[in-house]
């Protein structure tokens, strides 16, 4: 029954940062064949505030809605990968990055202060989605551009390399701010412990 009455919070969270995930990559200035943008500032938070699991659900479904919406083609494919096969793509990358941060934020074994680890999850997170973007970028080029390969792929290297490193700056800080007003009007009580350190022991949360 508990965890019955706690779906709709959790559907209420996922929404919420869904929608600041979505609104985040308009926050954005265009850069060559890529953007520099706010969206991952908010992935990464995503899976900070909520764990792995949610925070990828979050993070993937607002950004994935948000190709969808706007109709993105990535121009390295040369328009051969429509808006909604980006948004699969998209959902898989953004959420692995919110996971990966999450899932090193909200371990219950990390004996590091709250402050370092989350910095921490920012670094692994962003690191893992300048990857997974980089390689995205690498395939679509061999397969449909090969003649520009070097230089998308070094474009995107720097543009992707600028938004990590804003996004590893600010969602600490925004965590910082953002955690405990959560737990003093009690949200995390209507969270399941297990489900925020997944895939830690389970365990209550003290």
């Amino acid at each position: 029954m508990a965890r019955k009455r706690n779906q709709p919070y959790l559907i209420a969270f996922v929404a919420v940062m869904a929608a600041a995930a979505f609104v985040s990559n308009y926050l954005s200035i265009p850069v060559g064949s890529s953007r520099v943008h706010l969206g991952n500032i908010i992935a990464l938070l995503s899976g900070m505030l909520f764990g792995g699991p949610l925070g990828a659900l979050a993070a993937g479904l607002g950004s994935g809605i948000f190709d969808i919406v706007y109709g993105f083609i990535d121009p390295v494919s040369g328009g051969a990968i429509p808006p909604m096969l980006e948004a699969l793509v998209t959902f898989a990358n953004k959420g692995l990055m919110a996971f990966a941060c999450g899932v090193i934020v909200n371990d219950r074994k990390n004996t590091l202060s709250r402050a370092v680890i989350a910095y921490a999850g920012a670094v692994a997170g962003a690191s893992l989605y300048v990857t997974l973007f980089l390689l995205k970028t690498l395939f679509y080029s061999l397969a449909f551009t090969p003649s520009t390969l070097n230089v998308y792929v070094l474009s995107r290297l720097a543009t992707s390399t600028v938004n990590a490193a804003i996004a590893i700056v600010v969602s600490p800080l925004l965590y910082r701010l953002l955690r405990p007003a959560l737990e003093s009007a009690g949200l995390y009580q209507h969270l399941d412990a297990n489900l925020l350190d997944w895939p830690g022991r389970k365990a209550a949360r003290g």
